[in-house]
């Protein structure tokens, strides 16, 4: 190889390099080489199901899913804190929007202001109402949504209503930090990956090639492991809900831990009741593999919502099943390939949510005089 080819191939690797370090720090560049855009907090906003982009295997690629519509906490529809007559702290259940996402379908259902926090593994909604400095002063609902397989992490501890430390450092101290996170990006190299999967240029390779390794040999990466074909229809089922953590189906709790579990949710809706005058129901959405593991095997399920249910139930935390009314229906009621329900997952979901309301003593009427004071 002569040197100015070879000068050129580095100065080609360079800019490469270069652009890719720049791009994953802005948002324009990082979406410049994309087919398919990537818009933070919009990650089911993609032409197939969300769990194919960890594979890329042509076989899982679901077609016809609608397109992501405005998320309701985006929209001119979503209350401020102070002034909302519900309250709902949920994860990407909540907040996902190939339909009408389930916060505002209760809201234009009551016809009240119900206010969506999104949060992920380990929120706690004592220090997000004290940030804010929320004041109420009548008795209203505060639903509290997890998935399933987050019930563990978020419960294994108390809730409290800890403050959040106030930065001393000076300015210069500050200013020097914020340069080191922007050389040294935490999540770097999850985009340097996403880059390299979804490119314009690379994503058709990488898809041709893990198709092929999938159907020569069976390979699948281990974000999605389990699968199945049913009527030619694909499913993806993620690793957390088959792996050997307490996220899985599989996980054996002992009787110690429920109770601990329940002891935590009992424990944050008291002080939500004591400290704010929030009635709290506690709402845990079934796994997909929970539901449809049986597309796979006839393993047993470990009962953990059972069990949740029965715990909360002595203790007197109203809570919303949907477990049963999932494993009793003939519906499909999630996508494919993606973690998340379908419309009529989500349909089912709000009909028990607003059996549990009606129970509570929270008609409509009572929303609405709320909403009038």
């Amino acid at each position: 190889m002569s040197t100015k080819v070879l000068k050129i191939l580095i100065t080609i690797a360079g800019i490469v390099g270069l652009y890719a370090f720049l791009a994953v720090r802005s948002p324009f560049l990082f979406n410049l080489t994309f087919r398919e855009k990537v818009i933070p907090e919009y990650w089911e906003n993609t032409r197939y199901g969300e769990l194919y982009y960890f594979n890329f295997i042509k076989n899982f690629r679901e077609e016809g899913l609608p397109r992501s519509k405005a998320k309701y906490r985006h929209t001119e529809k979503h209350p401020q804190l102070q002034e909302a007559d519900m309250l709902i702290f949920g994860d990407s259940f909540m907040d996902f929007s190939r339909m009408i996402t389930f916060p505002e379908r209760l809201s234009d259902t009551l016809n009240c202001r119900v206010y969506y926090e999104r949060f992920f593994n380990d929120h706690r909604p004592l220090v997000s109402l004290k940030e804010a400095g929320y004041e109420n002063n009548s008795t209203k609902i505060a639903i509290y949504e997890s998935a399933e397989r987050y019930i563990p992490i978020r419960f294994a501890h108390p809730h409290v209503e800890e403050d959040i430390p106030a930065d001393s450092r000076s300015g210069m101290r500050k200013a020097f930090a914020s340069v080191l996170h922007w050389i040294f990006l935490e999540d770097s190299e999850v985009k340097y990956s996403t880059m390299l999967n979804r490119s314009i240029l690379t994503t058709d390779i990488h898809s041709y090639i893990n198709t092929l390794k999938f159907n020569t040999f069976g390979y699948i990466p281990a974000t999605t492991p389990d699968y199945a074909f049913n009527e030619k229809h694909p499913w993806l089922f993620y690793y957390e809900e088959v792996n050997e953590d307490s996220t899985s189906y599989y996980y054996q709790f002992t009787d110690e831990q429920i109770n601990n579990y329940c002891n935590n949710i009992e424990g944050l809706a008291k002080q939500l009741k004591e400290k704010y005058d929030l009635e709290m129901i506690f709402m845990p959405i079934p796994s997909k593999y929970t539901i449809y593991h049986k597309l796979i095997n006839d393993d047993p399920y470990n009962n953990l919502l059972p069990r949740i249910y029965e715990g909360l139930a002595v203790r007197g935390v109203p809570y919303i099943d949907i477990y049963h009314d999932y494993s009793d229906s003939d519906e499909i009621l999630y996508y494919g390939t993606d973690t998340h329900w379908n419309i009529k997952g989500l349909d089912i979901a709000l009909e028990n949510t607003l059996e549990i309301i009606d129970g509570l003593g929270y008609q409509e009427s009572n929303l609405m005089s709320q909403k009038n004071n």
